[in-house]
């Protein structure tokens, strides 16, 4: 009895996982008619439903950056795009629109220098997702475990040569894609950059509306966040300045 229970239940999970599938792509296809058809504030609310319903994807994204960018939504268009390349960070079109829809915002603020080890690794890690990165780790565990396998059983003093050298080729590999990986998906969790949704915020010196004014930044500015405290929050702009706003006036990435 308690088999035949336990075979329904398993079923039941697998007919209504098949039918939210179903309905998903429903809803997606609706929302990229309503896109082609420019009816852009329909496919902004259909395509934010599906992010609502617990769904997410580059594409997605993507599209819903898409259609608030038509609708002249620019802070939006940023905060979706800057979500798609998250998931994608390879994805040419992507960073081609996160430019397009930059230079629509006023302010324009020039990054301080990087070292070149950071720059080197950021890029060497966006040209994966974390997910592939972390498959592509997966696969060189596997095949350093099967140079080790030949290392210990060949004969041949050229097959263990050839073996050892796979072997620390692919265990540095299997490393920086772990690394990669981890790195990457950490960026994504962590949330620790957003983008600015009031017209105007005046940055402060400290978590207090009474501080001394520092700055000023304006819609669709991207900021990263250092520290919180209560409903304030520090952020640093690419070109080092660093001030207190209220968390309300932007929304996390």
């Amino acid at each position: 009895m308690k088999r035949w229970l336990i075979l329904s239940l398993i079923c039941s999970l697998a007919m209504y996982s098949r039918a939210n599938v179903t309905d998903m792509r429903h809803q997606m296809e609706s929302a990229n008619q309503a896109y082609l058809a420019s009816d852009f504030s329909l496919a902004a609310e259909q395509y934010e439903q599906i992010i609502i319903s617990g769904y997410e994807s580059a594409a997605l994204y993507f599209n819903l950056g898409n259609a608030y960018f038509k609708l002249n939504q620019v802070p939006a268009a940023i905060l979706y795009y800057e979500k798609a390349l998250k998931l994608d960070p390879a994805d040419e079109s992507i960073r081609f629109n996160v430019e397009l829809a930059n230079s629509r915002i006023i302010d324009k603020i020039d990054p301080l220098p990087e070292l070149f080890l950071r720059t080197w690794f950021r890029n060497a890690r966006n040209l994966f997702s974390s997910d592939l990165w972390a498959k592509a780790g997966v696969a060189c565990f596997i095949m350093l475990l099967i140079a080790i396998l030949i290392f210990l059983a060949a004969s041949s003093v050229m097959v263990r040569k050839i073996s050892f050298w796979a072997g620390v080729f692919l265990f540095v590999s299997l490393s920086f894609s772990m690394l990669f990986s981890i790195s990457s998906y950490r960026d994504y969790s962590q949330k620790k950059t957003g983008i600015i949704f009031t017209p105007t915020v005046t940055v402060k010196s400290s978590p207090n509306e009474n501080s001394v004014d520092l700055f000023v930044i304006h819609e669709g500015t991207r900021v990263f966040i250092t520290d919180r405290v209560e409903n304030w929050s520090e952020v640093r702009l690419i070109n080092g300045n660093i001030g207190w706003l209220k968390t309300e006036t932007y929304r996390p990435i």
